[in-house]
């Protein structure tokens, strides 16, 4: 029972690609104005879109819930993804890069495929759309159909694939203000992400 919460986990959190708590992780030094409209700008780039986040994530199915935090950093090039349980123990790390896509989880079972969304079939045998994750947790629809805007222009809602994504809360009122709650179900799952900290790129 506890190994199907934590796969459930693993599946629903990259999906949004956030209750545990980061409590063993030390606090970073607050971003400078300047250094959060260049987070931003770097997040939204169409060319060559980067960012890095912290969060935590609750999942619930028909049967189990599960809940955990993530550390996530996306290049164009590479994601690294690392799920952590309470204590900052290690659930799960997911890597892309040039070779394809490994999953490793806390049995050091790995699971190996050419692309995210081949991942999620090949590991989980379901239709989740993962690389429209990375564009989601921005506030870009990517491939996805917008069904709602809010007053400042920003995507309220979408769907992809059987997924309704909602942006529940920005981090403020701006036009450019990145996401900090985001919900999304496919009518059987259900997934919550908070945003807690947008970081510069390392």
């Amino acid at each position: 029972q506890a190994l199907r919460s934590v796969r459930s986990a693993v599946r629903m959190a990259l999906v949004a690609v956030c209750a545990a708590t980061l409590s063993a992780c030390a606090t970073r030094p607050p971003v400078s104005l300047d250094e959060h409209a260049l987070i931003r700008s770097m997040a939204r780039d169409e060319r060559a879109a980067a960012f890095s986040l912290s969060g935590r994530f609750v999942v619930k199915g028909p049967d189990q819930s599960a809940s955990a935090s993530l550390d996530w950093q996306h290049a164009q090039d590479r994601d690294e993804l690392q799920i952590n349980g309470p204590l900052g123990k290690v659930l799960a790390q997911l890597t892309r890069d040039g070779s394809g896509v490994r999953l490793v989880d806390d049995g050091q079972r790995v699971t190996r495929a050419g692309t995210l969304d081949e991942l999620a079939r090949a590991a989980f045998g379901a239709d989740i759309p993962l690389t429209g994750a990375a564009y989601w947790v921005t506030g870009r629809p990517g491939n996805a159909s917008v069904t709602s805007r809010d007053d400042a222009g920003r995507i309220a809602a979408l769907t992809d694939r059987g997924w309704r994504v909602e942006f529940v809360r920005y981090e403020d009122d701006s036009a450019d203000a990145l996401p900090r709650l985001i919900e999304a179900s496919d009518g059987e799952h259900s997934f919550r992400l908070l945003i807690d900290e947008w970081s510069p790129v390392k």
